[in-house]
């Protein structure tokens, strides 16, 4: 039960909420399988021991902003054009806080980021959910109506889009940014696993003054436990988020980590290649099952549909857990989603597939 402080809106809120079940294979939240490896972990080790702890850390994040434009590597892209968060999300929040009013419009896929709603909510801004066809894609026309017909001060986008695991093609992605500019509404294409379909559109921050490309080091960097991302825009952009991030938000540890992360680039990026490969493997397979609807992903994960019943908990009794989704509304009716693991973690969610279907 809430207290009586709390804003009358927020009575029936949901939070976001995650179960943790040690000693389980975790196939549920998209993160990746591979820790940091030993020679990164001893360099960090290293440099924690020369960390003044007694004094605030760089509020800017100078060093590990520089080092980002530097990895990002894209002509006339620098420091001054990169915003560093606790995780992508925290930077979603100030993202709400710097340039939406209580009447403004915010416009996201019915079928995406839950942060989405959940933030829309907490800022007390009306929302706008864009339905996904029955291939859970936005067709681009419908999107493009929408812009026109509600004119949204903030339009959110995932590319991949999670839970889906789906990509919206750059040519579609270019005529929604020249639409938006026309009813003068602020795009943030959230790229959290952009590293396992290999692109990135952050370079079209030079080309378009609305667009904000959210990034992370929780999937591809392997540091999901140490909560670092950041945006990437115009200068104008950045300064605005800056002024209303918390002082001191991204600690020194962090930001070291960041730095000593980006030294190792492509040594902890090697695994990417493996994992797209496990996707496709388990997506080939999963597709032979009967009783399984599963689809094509860009992602870490795979989203699927199956009707077996109580299908959590039989997962569970062979000590694996991955994502079911609560039935909100029609496209999460008997739908799911399974992180991509190691090899061996793979092939046991697949035994267990198979078994509990056959």
């Amino acid at each position: 039960m809430p207290s009586r402080f709390l804003r009358e809106d927020l009575a029936s809120f949901s939070p976001y909420s995650v179960t943790y079940l040690p000693g389980i294979i975790k196939l549920d939240a998209n993160e990746n399988p591979f820790e940091l490896p030993d020679e990164v972990k001893e360099e960090i080790k290293t440099e924690f021991m020369k960390l003044p702890l007694r004094i605030y850390p760089d509020p800017t994040a100078l060093k590990l902003r520089v080092a980002i434009a530097s990895f990002l590597n894209i002509e006339n892209i620098d420091e001054r054009h990169i915003a560093v968060g606790n995780g992508s999300d925290e930077i979603l929040q100030y993202i709400f806080t710097a340039f939406l009013n209580r009447d403004n419009l915010v416009m996201y896929p019915n079928l995406s980021f839950e942060m989405f709603s959940v933030f829309s909510q907490v800022a007390g801004v009306r929302d706008v959910e864009l339905e996904l066809n029955e291939s859970l894609e936005l067709d681009l026309p419908s999107v493009v109506e929408a812009l026109y017909t509600y004119r949204p001060k903030l339009l959110l986008l995932c590319r991949p889009n999670n839970p889906t695991g789906w990509s919206m093609p750059r040519e579609d992605v270019l005529t929604i940014l020249e639409q938006s500019k026309r009813v003068n509404t602020l795009v943030v294409i959230d790229e959290a696993y952009g590293e396992f379909m290999e692109e990135s559109l952050a370079y079209l921050v030079k080309d378009y003054d609305n667009l904000i490309v959210l990034k992370t080091f929780s999937k591809a960097f392997s540091l999901a436990g140490l909560r670092l991302g950041y945006a990437i825009s115009n200068e104008a952009i950045v300064k605005d988020l800056m002024s209303v991030k918390l002082p001191y938000n991204v600690n020194a540890f962090s930001q070291m980590v960041g730095r000593i992360i980006l030294e190792y680039k492509d040594l902890i990026l090697s695994k990417v290649r493996f994992i797209i490969n496990e996707r496709e493997r388990v997506y080939s397979r999963l597709l032979s099952l009967d009783n399984v609807r599963v689809f094509p992903s860009n992602a870490n994960f795979l989203f699927f549909y199956c009707e077996e019943k109580n299908l959590i908990d039989k997962l569970l009794s062979y000590g694996i857990k991955i994502r079911g989704f609560e039935p909100k509304h029609p496209l999460l009716e008997n739908a799911y989603r399974v992180t991509i693991g190691k090899k061996e973690e793979n092939d046991k969610f697949l035994s267990a597939m198979e078994e509990i279907l056959s």
